[in-house]
This record gives C-alpha cells, structure tokens and sequence, in this order.
C-alpha cells in the first residue's frame, strides 16, 4: 500500500522545511508529488526564490543610539537598594526564623521515639514539622518573589 500525500502536506512541508530535514525524512514520498504537481513544483520553486531573495538583502545597521539604548535596558543593572542581594534585614528575619524553628523542632521532637505511630506523635512536633516545611518552601521561593516584585516596580516606574 502507498502512501500519497496531498498537495496540502506538500505545501505545509515545503513552508516548514527550512534545511530540507523534512523532505529528507519522506523523501520519495515528497519528490514523488513535486514530480507530478505544477502546482507544488511552482510553490516549492517561489518559496526558494523568496528564501534566496531575502538572504541576499543587505540590511541596513541599526542606529548607534539604537543600539546603546537596547544594551542599556537588556543588560541595566539592579535598583541600588537590591545591589548586593537580599536587604540584610530580610537577611536577620530569616536567620531569626531559622534558629527560632529549630530550637523549636528540637525540643518538640525530643520525645518521639521510633516506636511511635503517626497517632502519638505530639501536636507540637508536628506543627514544628509543618513550620520547617513551610520556612523551606518561603525561603525557596524568596527570590522569585523578590524578583516579581523588582520587575513590577521598574515596570511602573518606566510606564509614562
């Protein structure tokens, strides 16, 4: 049994083949129609001429002052304020948290013992638990916050 392929796969396999992959994956199957098609043999030879016609264009260079621009915006630095990271008071929160949950964890784990089902585990330890998980998951996403909160702030301040 042969495949044909109609003169809609043909053309959509002729605007998507920018290296010839495509047509060199169904190879025969292609040539086969480009062979017998006027249609798509015109097709396939204008979107080759349009390709060379495009590639020989010499596109002008962009203005210097375009250019300096777009560096400046793509590679401006930080708000002075979030130069060196994290503000140091997010910084003492953090280890102020840190060292508070695990004194925390500590003592209310002190007592669970591996023999201990789920059901026995005091209340207390499973709050600490709960505290650790949840001061990991703020701590991981910090920055991703932080950053939101940097781009909608310079997107407000540069909106006229």
């Amino acid at each position: 049994m042969t495949t044909k392929l109609s003169c809609r796969d043909v053309e959509r396999l002729v605007l998507e083949d920018e290296g010839h992959e495509l047509r060199a994956a169904l190879g025969p199957l292609v040539e086969d129609h480009l062979r017998g098609c006027g249609r798509c043999r015109a097709f396939a030879a204008d979107r080759s001429a349009i390709r060379e016609e495009i590639g020989a264009i010499l596109w002008p260079a962009p203005p210097d002052k375009l250019v300096r621009e777009t560096r400046r915006m793509a590679f401006e630095e930080k708000p002075e304020r979030w130069a060196d990271g994290l503000p140091a008071w997010v910084l003492v929160a953090m280890a102020v948290m840190t060292i508070v949950t695990g004194l925390w964890l500590a003592v209310s784990l002190a007592d669970v013992t591996p023999e201990m089902t789920l059901a026995d585990v005091p209340v207390e330890a499973v709050a600490a638990v709960f505290v650790v998980i949840q001061n990991a998951l703020v701590l991981f996403f910090a920055p991703v916050l932080l950053r939101a909160v940097r781009s909608r702030r310079s997107a407000s301040e540069s909106a006229p």
